[in-house]
C-alpha cells in the first residue's frame, strides 16, 4: 500500500495504523494489521522518527497513530512477560 492509497483508503474508512519500533531510528507503518506502508517500487517506507512519520502521513492519520515496538524490545525490557507467555 503506497501513501496515496493509504490516504484514500483512510478517508473513506479510519483504518488501524501502526508505527512500527525497529532496531535504532527505523520505524515502518502497517496498515490494518497486514500491510506495510510502500514505495511506488514495493519496498517499504522507512521513516527516521516518530515526528518524521507523523508529518509524512499527515495530521488525519498522525492523530490515530499507535506506536508499537519491536519483540526484541519486549525481550529485553520485559523478560519475565516471555516466561509466562510459554505456558
Amino acid at each position: 500500500m503506497t501513501l496515496r492509497e493509504l490516504k484514500k483508503a483512510f478517508k473513506e474508512n479510519h483504518l488501524p495504523v501502526e508505527l512500527l519500533s525497529q532496531e535504532g531510528d527505523i520505524y515502518l507503518c502497517r496498515v490494518d494489521g497486514k500491510h506495510l506502508l510502500s514505495n511506488h517500487d514495493a519496498t517499504p517506507t522507512i521513516f527516521h522518527s516518530i515526528s518524521e512519520a507523523k508529518e509524512v502521513l499527515g495530521d488525519d492519520i498522525a492523530h490515530h497513530l499507535q506506536l508499537v515496538y519491536s519483540e526484541t524490545y519486549d525481550e529485553m525490557i520485559h523478560p519475565e512477560n516471555q516466561a509466562n507467555s510459554s505456558k
